[in-house]
């Protein structure tokens, strides 16, 4: 799950496309995130696998929630149509899938593991989310995106953001040493 506006990678669940691994992906999202309500909803956007569906409604409240689908047609692998449903909500944006596909593509360029017909294929489910959960720190933390630069005025230097900064979890671009080092505080 990753926020468009930020690109915030929030969740991420691997496994085969089944209930089971939509119901973590969308646990997760709830867990991680902030709670909606019927004056701020949450917005999701998928492809036509309806367990994302079952999933949303399992976590959420049906009147703070927007969700849209979109389904390619395909004929000989090519794509010739694109229907985009509202599930339920109002969705006022246009309904694409375009950015979560862009960031599986920057994953399988930045994670050996991901790329298809290789060598590095990933078979160990744990030794995979592992690298994928460093990544998501990497990608949150210390990852400059080129979208979310601030301009400045001329003269002045641009201000480079991570996806936390954006976010406002952060005011900083971390090192790798300070992720690395940074303790986590469990209070039971």
């Amino acid at each position: 799950a990753k926020k468009a506006d930020t690109k915030l990678h929030l969740a991420h669940s691997t496994g085969k496309r089944i209930q089971d691994t939509a119901d973590e992906l969308i646990e997760t999202v709830k867990r991680r995130g902030k709670c909606p309500t019927e004056d701020e909803k949450a917005t999701f956007l998928s492809d036509g696998n309806d367990q994302y569906t079952h999933a949303i409604l399992k976590n959420f409240d049906k009147e703070t929630v927007n969700y849209g689908q979109l389904i390619k047609v395909r004929d000989n692998g090519r794509i010739i149509a694109k229907i985009r449903t509202i599930i339920f909500g109002e969705i006022e944006d246009f309904i694409d899938t375009v950015y979560v596909e862009r960031y599986n593509l920057t994953l399988r360029h930045g994670i050996s593991r991901l790329v298809r017909k290789s060598l590095c294929f990933s078979k160990c489910k744990k030794m995979l989310d592992n690298h994928l959960n460093v990544y998501q720190c990497y990608n949150n933390l210390i990852r400059t995106n080129s979208a979310l630069t601030i301009k400045t005025d001329k003269g002045m230097k641009n201000i480079e953001r991570t996806p936390c900064m954006a976010e406002r979890i952060t005011n900083h671009i971390w090192t790798w040493k300070e992720l690395l080092m940074f303790k986590i505080n469990i209070n039971y």
